[in-house]
């Protein structure tokens, strides 16, 4: 019971902090609004994360892993629709807060080595999108979700639709 608790606190921080740090920035929030918003006292923060920049990477690993295991099933031959289908899901998972985050915080990530990881595990995943090399096509694709996270009118079907045309586009001439 103690180790559920103890797995619950450490997601409901990371839950908090993704949605701090992308409303009001990385650099605006403190570790103690942190523990207040979750109600907790911030010895129970530092139980888990002793920096701001632990809980960043830690918001980063588990997208990275989120990533790569898409690429994984892309490089495997999974189909395409399947992997920008789950992309999507992904996205909508993440929400509109790890737009914002990435977005809003590029200095601050830049800065960590996570950044590479999450470029590498990107790139993976355009690449097994696209092995043909039209990787433009599936970086287009892939950011489609994002643009729709960030506009409220976007349908998730429609998003999924545009993301396939523009993967599965013909080359104009």
């Amino acid at each position: 019971m103690a180790d559920q608790r103890r797995t619950d606190t450490r997601e409901r921080v990371l839950s908090v902090a993704l949605e701090l740090f992308a409303r009001q920035g990385y650099q605006a929030t403190s570790l103690r609004e942190i523990s207040e918003r979750l109600g907790v006292t911030k010895a129970a923060v530092y139980f888990h994360f002793r920096t701001k920049p632990e809980i960043l990477t830690a918001l980063l690993r588990d997208y990275a892993d989120s990533i790569a295991a898409l690429a994984a099933d892309a490089e495997a031959g999974h189909d395409q629709e399947d992997v920008l289908r789950r992309y999507a899901a992904l996205q909508q998972k993440w929400g509109l807060g790890l737009v914002l985050l990435l977005q809003q915080n590029y200095r601050e990530i830049r800065d960590l080595p996570i950044r590479d990881e999450v470029r590498s595990v990107t790139d993976s995943l355009v690449r097994a999108l696209a092995p043909a090399g039209d990787h433009l096509r599936a970086r287009l694709a892939l950011t489609t979700f994002q643009v729709a996270a960030t506009n409220e009118e976007a349908d998730d079907d429609a998003a999924l639709a545009l993301a396939l045309e523009v993967l599965r586009g013909v080359r104009p001439g």
